[in-house]
């Protein structure tokens, strides 16, 4: 495995375009809703009804821009190990010596 230098690791911010979320929203706008069979419930995947409430919520109440605000306040980097772009935080712990999760 490649262990990156500390010149390979790039700040990074999240900066969703207008343009993107606009056509989340019109894609969300578009789903086409599959028929479920009767009573399956999770048996096999999401529940349509489910899926549509979030979709719903993603759509009409989500706030993507104060999500971005929350998450850009976490110093984030990038950097790339074995080929693979990897997105990180650095949050420090505020117990000397202990993991923060």
């Amino acid at each position: 495995m490649t262990t990156p230098s500390s010149e390979d690791i790039r700040a990074f911010r999240i900066a969703i375009p207008e343009s993107e979320l606009e056509d989340l929203r019109r894609r969300l706008d578009r789903t086409r809703w599959p028929d479920e069979l009767p009573g399956v419930g999770w048996a096999y995947g999401v529940p349509r009804e489910y899926l549509r409430e979030l979709a719903h919520y993603w759509r009409h109440e989500y706030d993507w821009r104060a999500a971005e605000a929350r998450l850009n306040r976490w110093p984030q980097f990038t950097t790339e190990i074995d080929g693979a772009t990897v997105h990180f935080a650095h949050i420090r712990s505020p117990e000397p010596g202990r993991c923060r999760w």
